[in-house]
């Protein structure tokens, strides 16, 4: 009984401590990553400079996030009300900053891939229109 009534101390006591730095299930952390991120895919492709524009917009404010949360993670700066990480959780912190940065990175990747897929197919078209060109010119001249 004594035991039962010490494991339930201990772990009233833990999640006393983790609610009162905000770090409880209700006052997780929240990231800035995933919602920028989200823009970011949200993006509309096109063949257009005001694209690159916006898609590079939206990769600095991914990569200004990823600096905040670095600040954060290692106890430098506060989040937006102006807690601070305790101790025992940075490790976490930086653990699910990668995955997030990963992600990140990979939607990156993946929208720059599908543009440079867009802007390919577009020169490809335009070869093949200056091919035909330069075909009807030679039989109009030969």
């Amino acid at each position: 009984m004594v035991q039962a009534l010490c494991v339930l101390i201990l772990l009233f006591s833990l999640t006393a401590r983790a609610d009162f730095f905000g770090f409880g299930d209700d006052k997780k952390f929240s990231s800035r990553i995933p919602p920028l991120v989200e823009k970011l895919k949200a993006l509309k492709m096109k063949d257009d400079p005001s694209f690159e524009d916006e898609f590079n917009k939206a990769v600095k404010n991914v990569e200004n996030g990823v600096e905040e949360e670095k600040l954060f993670c290692s106890g430098e700066a506060g989040d937006q009300q102006g807690r601070v990480i305790p101790q025992d959780q940075k490790q976490l912190c930086f653990r699910e900053l990668k995955k997030r940065y990963l992600e990140a990175v990979n939607v990156v990747f993946d929208q720059k891939k599908k543009y440079l897929g867009i802007l390919h197919a577009k020169q490809i078209e335009r070869l093949s229109e200056i091919q035909k060109q330069q075909k009807s010119e030679i039989e109009k001249n030969f």
